[in-house]
């Protein structure tokens, strides 16, 4: 099976620096597990976490990408429901990807195929289809039904022929492009680099500002709900983005990040390598100024990468795909 974070791009070898130093880096969440949900557990039930998500009214999201399908859990870990199967017909997915999204009003956003927004009901009742034209969509945040962001790479001749991309993208929902947010440039010709570069996790807070960073360029970047440019800060990380072979795969990507979430007036950014003992590190930005925090580790050692984080109500959700267990923590931090 295919790790998530190699799923990213079919590439040649590459690097990216991460720069930038971190004051006061010390670690300042101390994280107590609440409960487990292990896609082993029930044979009726299986699944395989890559993604999750929290809906408003508190239920758990889970996407299982293997499975082309989303499992919904009660806060307390009872299964509710699940929505989605393999196919071509309405609520039915080619190829689901592995980041989606919840709007406030609880309506769920997929990706099929890197290409097509598949929109449903919080109950799992399929709405609409949305065609992205000349791109592949990589994460997608939406406000509501008819304000959605999407991180959208070029593709073919377009992306072998551009030095610079937006970040991200304000779509309707025809899909037509409402504006463009942030701007990512390199002055590689690497066609694999690029693709790297102008892949961003992105997300956005009860302001309605937007947050990204592109996975292979750890710079976090806020916006307005205007599109006016906030701040913008540099992650400090000791590694840089590499391609290796993979049997059967071509050359796939390790990124410098992989995943951001936005909770009350914290930024957190999970790193996409060097997992430890005491799990991957997620870094803690104030969403206002922001000014690094600080750190702390997602308590899931795997040896392959956790699969994303959401922040919810003072909770720690992360997921290890490789074992088929998603997690939830208390969280305690050591400062204010």
């Amino acid at each position: 099976m295919l790790p998530k974070k190699q799923i990213l791009i079919i590439a040649s070898l590459f690097l990216v620096s991460c720069s930038g130093q971190n004051e006061n880096d010390e670690e300042i969440v101390s994280l107590t597990l609440d409960s487990v949900f292990d896609g082993n557990a029930d044979l009726n039930c299986i699944y395989t976490p890559w993604g999750l998500v929290i809906d408003p009214e508190g239920k758990i999201f889970i996407l299982d990408m293997i499975q082309n399908k989303i499992l919904v859990f009660h806060e307390t870990g009872d299964f509710l429901y699940e929505f989605g199967r393999k196919g071509e017909g309405p609520g039915e997915f080619n190829s689901l990807f592995f980041n989606f999204n919840i709007d406030e009003f609880g309506k769920v956003y997929t990706i099929d195929e890197n290409s097509t927004i598949e929109v449903f009901s919080n109950d799992g009742r399929f709405q609409r289809s949305i065609s992205i034209s000349d791109g592949r969509i990589f994460d997608i945040a939406a406000l509501d039904s008819s304000h959605i962001y999407v991180s959208k790479l070029p593709i073919g001749a377009t992306l072998f022929n551009s030095s610079s991309n937006p970040a991200v993208i304000l779509i309707d929902e025809t899909g037509e492009t409402i504006r463009e947010v942030g701007l990512l440039q390199t002055e590689s010709e690497d066609f694999t680099e690029k693709q790297a570069v102008f892949s961003c996790v992105i997300d956005i807070d009860q302001d309605k500002s937007l947050y990204y960073t592109s996975v292979a360029e750890y710079e976090v970047n806020k916006y307005d709900s205007t599109g006016t440019f906030i701040w913008a800060t540099t992650g400090n990380c000791p590694f840089s983005s590499y391609s290796e072979q993979m049997p059967g795969y071509g050359h796939t990507i390790t990124p410098v990040v992989w995943d951001l979430d936005v909770s009350g007036n914290k930024v957190f950014v999970l790193w996409g390598q060097e997992g430890t003992e005491a799990g991957y590190r997620v870094d803690v930005y104030d969403s206002s100024s922001g000014e690094f925090v600080g750190y702390f580790y997602s308590q899931t050692p795997s040896e392959e990468r956790n699969t994303c984080i959401e922040i919810d109500n003072g909770q720690f959700y992360t997921a290890d795909y490789s074992s088929g267990i998603a997690y939830k923590y208390n969280m305690e931090y050591q400062i204010e």
